[in-house]
């Protein structure tokens, strides 16, 4: 009986993972354009290098299969709060506490111009 419990627990968890993995969305190949509404250039992201975090980390919403920051996040604040707050606001914006050099959390700390490209 305890063989037959173990067996049906582990196919179970093997079944679970197949699941998961199939409904899983790939993250883009190569830089993605973001926009922001006309306030910077437009960012160039590249999910490879940032292929150490979490996809929940930035894709908050990724269960409502919203992927794209400007889905939600608009040039003004609305129901959810304006896409530069998104970003850069202290302790809320994804990228801030990365890429701004006053986290606590910074990885590698960048400039404006360092994703805001002409």
């Amino acid at each position: 009986m305890k063989k037959l419990i173990a067996i049906a627990i582990a196919a179970t968890f093997l079944v679970g993972i197949g699941i998961s993995s199939a409904i899983a969305t790939d993250a883009p190949a190569g830089a993605i354009k973001v926009g922001n509404f006309g306030e910077k250039a437009v960012v160039s992201f590249d999910h490879a290098q940032h292929a150490d975090g979490t996809c929940i980390s930035c894709h908050h919403n990724e269960a409502d299969g919203k992927y794209k920051c400007t889905e939600c996040h608009k040039g003004e604040a609305g129901e959810a709060i304006k896409i530069k707050d998104a970003a850069h606001k202290k302790e809320v914006g994804k990228c801030w506490g990365c890429h701004n050099k006053k986290s606590p959390t910074v990885v590698k700390a960048l400039k404006c111009k360092d994703c805001h490209v002409k």
